[in-house]
């Protein structure tokens, strides 16, 4: 009989699985444990001088389950707003609506590129399909065709994957990328455009930022009677006995050993062998170096202006600029708080042994700003500046990396009274509907009496396989 159950990572996974399994079992004794000392993880928001920021652009996509949606509507209630989509893409040297629209695509670019596309869509059916084991840049110049994979999406996966279209495994482009061809993307832009389909021209956002989803989650959690530990690493994890034993320490120097049952981890794959005892096989901590996670510099920026454009974010594909994309939270909730100010944020992905990832918060700024120009953007009337920084951001998929995850997942998978999943734990890319859903389907997945359902849970991976990211 399992009677506590230990949650790894306050994110959304981590969350939801939480509050389904207190909802579920009432008498099971939950405890959630986060390093950071506030919930949410990659989807947290916080306010900064009366501003409210998330680390990075997020969104609340359409594309969810309409279950979960009535969920999540349930929960926030009159917080979450429907708001339409509005940004655009640097590319070329123009700027380009986004989502793509077939307007735009055809005719506010230069020539050749209109030319280029038109011709890839008429070849399309004439090119070689890419096999299961292709790389990045065969299926897409399969997919795609060279003129929208050579401008936009290869540079634009170099920058946010830190390896070239060549040394990514083709997986990377299926789970990133939903439409695998030029007829496909311009469907997409039609129904995005008259509204039918799936996929439309909106999301949701919460009014207080996107963290509040995971905020309202936590509250629920307490309500119910289940614990969150803040501000505490996972120290150690010792295996040995049918008793699991964590030990957490928090930054003030107090560490805790907590006893638990069962435990669910969505800490990142690479950190959580780390920590085991007794310590993996030489096998698994050499596959560990197959797998790497890409990291992010957020750079911060306070503007004396109530706001800086009309669009909610801005994408940049190009090497040439070193952010991928900025973002103003003040046009996704179309908050007018404060009245004088807005603040955008700059998502610089790197690797946390670049020379960038150890600058000053004010040297940062400063490059941001320059490359800012090159856009031919406004001039930002900057108050101040700040950085935050994420070491695991999301995977890089390189070449050799499945045979790599198959040998972790499999020696995780035989651990007693274990299951990893999240983003971090199946080593995945995810929109926050998809780990919602994965932390509900794993709680689904358990039950006191007799602990986690191996196969029904094998069957539920199985769906997360299919997961494709919508941008």
């Amino acid at each position: 009989m399992i009677r506590k159950a230990a949650v790894l990572g306050a994110g959304p996974a981590g969350l939801w699985l939480a509050k389904t399994l207190l909802e579920t079992y009432p008498d099971l004794h939950v405890t959630v444990i986060d390093r950071n000392i506030t919930s949410g993880g990659m989807t947290a928001s916080f306010s900064y001088r009366g501003l409210v920021f998330d680390f990075g652009s997020h969104r609340l996509h359409p594309a969810a389950s309409h279950e979960l949606l009535k969920e999540i509507q349930h929960l926030m209630g009159s917080e979450l707003l429907e708001r339409p989509r509005n940004g655009r893409i640097f590319l070329d040297g123009r700027f380009v609506k986004f989502p793509l629209k077939p307007v735009d695509l055809m005719l506010n670019l230069p020539p050749s590129f209109s030319l280029g596309t038109a011709w890839d869509l008429i070849s399309g059916p004439f090119r070689k399909k890419a096999c299961d084991s292709a790389t990045f840049r065969k299926v897409l110049i399969s997919g795609l065709g060279p003129t929208i994979s050579e401008k936009f999406y290869f540079p634009y996966a170099e920058k946010l994957w830190g390896l070239p279209p060549e040394l990514l495994h083709g997986v990377q482009a299926r789970k990133r990328i939903s439409s695998g061809s030029i007829g496909k993307i311009l469907l997409k832009a039609l129904k995005a455009v008259t509204g039918s389909g799936q996929l439309s021209n909106t999301f949701y956002y919460p009014a207080g930022g996107f963290g509040r989803i995971c905020e309202k989650t936590a509250d629920r959690i307490e309500s119910l009677g289940g614990r969150i530990i803040k501000g505490s690493i996972i120290a150690a994890i010792d295996i040995r006995d049918r008793g699991m034993m964590i030990t957490s320490e928090a930054d003030d120097g107090h560490s805790e050993e907590i006893e638990e049952d069962f435990i669910f981890s969505t800490i990142p794959v690479t950190e959580l062998c780390k920590v085991l005892s007794p310590r993996p096989p030489e096998r698994i901590i050499k596959s560990l170096g197959e797998l790497s996670y890409r990291s992010m510099i957020l750079c911060f920026l306070e503007l004396d202006i109530p706001h800086y454009t009309e669009y909610d974010a801005h994408y940049f594909p190009g090497k040439d600029i070193i952010f991928s994309r900025m973002s103003e939270p003040k046009n996704y909730s179309n908050s007018s708080k404060p009245p004088d100010r807005t603040g955008l944020c700059f998502e610089i992905p790197c690797w946390s042994t670049d020379t960038i990832w150890g600058m000053s918060d004010e040297e940062i700024a400063e490059i941001v700003i320059k490359n800012l120009e090159l856009t031919g953007l406004p001039t930002i009337p900057v108050i101040s500046s700040f950085v935050k920084r994420i070491s695991h951001a999301y995977p890089s998929y390189s070449l050799g990396y499945r045979i790599a995850f198959d040998k972790v997942d499999d020696y995780l998978k035989n651990i007693g009274n274990f299951v990893t999943l999240g983003r971090q734990g199946l080593f995945a890319h995810d929109n926050t509907h998809h780990t919602i859903e994965m932390g509900v389907a794993a709680a689904d997945c358990f039950s006191p009496e007799t602990g986690l359902d191996r196969n029904k849970w094998s069957s539920r991976r199985a769906e997360f396989e299919k997961h494709v990211v919508v941008d």
